[in-house]
């Protein structure tokens, strides 16, 4: 079993991948992972297969922005072999491989973290001027 994971938002969204057969990502809406809103995005980006040996491997489609593992262009339609921890970039989004499924992380919202900062017995007004340090300023 293995699983692809990205982050949005702060949240970590994990999608296991199929044991047997190929698993495309791509702009194209017959893809099983489709990217509609980056237009760096080919029809048909990349692929995640699993191998005779049963290892997972990246594959290029020929995709003209190129598909990055690890920071580095795949060579289109090139294999590659997946490790755990291995990135995998693709117009703007970058994707995690995960040989075990990887523990959800939720960004905190500030309500959240305020409670729990009070919780602690951090007083208020040290609070809030964390706050308003992190607020970005027009």
């Amino acid at each position: 079993m293995a699983f692809i994971s990205i982050t949005d938002d702060g949240n970590m969204k994990v999608f296991e991948l199929p044991e047997k057969g190929t698993f495309v990502f791509g702009r194209g809406e017959h893809v099983d992972f489709q990217i509609q809103e980056d237009s760096q995005i080919s029809r048909e980006h990349f692929e995640i297969d699993k191998d005779e040996q049963g290892e997972f491997i990246v594959i290029d489609l020929g995709a003209s922005n190129g598909t990055f593992l690890n920071g580095r262009r795949l060579e289109g339609n090139s294999l590659r072999t997946l490790k755990d921890g291995d990135k995998i970039s693709a117009g703007r989004m970058v994707f995690t491989f995960h040989v075990n499924r990887p523990p959800i992380q939720k960004k905190k919202n500030a309500l959240a973290q305020v409670t729990e900062d009070l919780n602690k017995g951090k007083g208020y007004k040290t609070i809030l001027s964390e706050l308003i340090a992190k607020t970005p300023r027009k």
